[in-house]
């Protein structure tokens, strides 16, 4: 595939984005690491305690070498080329996974969330001491790094194998065996080595890119989450960006109405790539709602990534069946009052856990 100049431009804004995303998101969680992990450490609730085990066993390296050899052995007994290639690519990611990991983790020497008993904790220093190795996540890079290769080798079961890689992440900061920093390390780590392995090099970057624009939806919501959690807005800018995100998700469903009453003519129809943009402004006009100027800033740089990533000129869409417009109002309605559902919780969620 020839990509022109302008479109070679525009993938390396959406990385170079992606790239500052991911740094905010750090910044913002090393912010609140200390206070939540002592918080979840705290709480002592059976079923939780019994997730985060189940989790921590799932990303285990002999549960996922066991995974991986399985698929090794069995795809060479069954001569099936695409299972054994699998079954070896991902014992190569977890190697290499396993290899990175251990450098950073001793490099570094972060000490986990139980050593932490003074205000401000331990210094980082390199260590080979237990303990002081809680940097990045050893499950959740491990399992990432296997997923994404299972991901590549069999697409229909991605959403599983990240989703099961997902849990493990979750279960390691629940049963505060690392802060949230270290499993979102891990996440990004994993991937890279995933992907590393499991693409050829010629399309590696682009791979990755794909994968992190995939990805960065999950962690800005879990990132908005938590610093909605345990933030409340500055009284300054709460009036402001209240009605500037009231507004905003206004002009979104207005455009998206636009798009509807041009579906319901029942004729061919050129939309604009603008029009493709209305959920961006939705999703930016909630952001706003929070009146927290950090979760705006992230929302705000997925829609731009969303946007440098969109297909390059005008799409064509094509109606083959007319579309009523009782049903395209419905469909809006509906929307609109998700919308007012979502406003509405985000107002009671603010300051929730006032760990800061």
């Amino acid at each position: 595939m020839i990509l022109t100049e302008g479109t070679r431009l525009r993938i390396r804004l959406a990385a170079f984005l992606s790239f500052l995303v991911l740094a905010i998101i750090f910044w913002g969680l090393f912010q609140i690491d200390l206070p939540l992990a002592r918080f979840l450490r705290s709480l002592h609730i059976p079923w939780l305690e019994q997730i985060g085990d189940l989790g921590t066993r799932l990303g285990s390296g002999a549960a996922l070498v066991a995974v991986s050899g399985g698929l090794l052995v069995g795809g060479w007994l069954r001569k099936q080329v695409t299972v054994q290639v699998a079954g070896f690519k991902s014992l190569l990611a977890h190697g290499l996974a396993a290899i990175a990991v251990q450098t950073l983790k001793h490099g570094i020497g972060r000490p986990r969330p139980r050593l932490l008993h003074a205000d401000n904790g331990l210094p980082w220093r390199p260590s080979l001491e237990s303990g002081m190795d809680s940097f990045p996540s050893g499950h959740t890079t491990a399992s990432f790094a296997v997923a994404a290769v299972l991901a590549k080798s069999f697409p229909k079961i991605a959403w599983l194998v990240y989703g099961l890689a997902g849990c493990v992440a979750v279960s390691r900061a629940v049963r505060g065996s690392h802060f949230p920093t270290d499993v979102i390390a891990g996440i990004c780590l994993g991937t890279i080595v995933g992907i590393g392995v499991a693409y050829p090099m010629r399309e590696w970057k682009r791979s990755l890119l794909q994968t992190t624009a995939h990805f960065l939806p999950y962690l800005i919501l879990l990132f908005s989450l938590l610093w909605l959690a345990t933030h409340l807005p500055s009284p300054s800018m709460a009036g402001p960006m209240m009605v500037g995100g009231i507004v905003v998700i206004a002009g979104g469903v207005a455009m998206r109405v636009f798009r509807g009453i041009c579906q319901s003519t029942g004729k061919n129809a050129i939309v604009m790539a603008a029009l493709g943009q209305a959920d961006a402004l939705i999703m930016i006009g909630v952001a706003l709602t929070t009146e927290l100027w950090l979760v705006a800033t992230v929302a705000g740089g997925l829609s731009a990534i969303r946007w440098l990533l969109r297909p390059d000129g005008v799409t064509y869409v094509s109606i083959s069946e007319e579309r009523s417009r009782y049903r395209t109002v419905i469909a809006e309605m509906s929307v609109v009052v998700g919308l007012v559902f979502v406003v509405f919780i985000i107002q009671h969620f603010k300051g929730l856990l006032p760990i800061v």
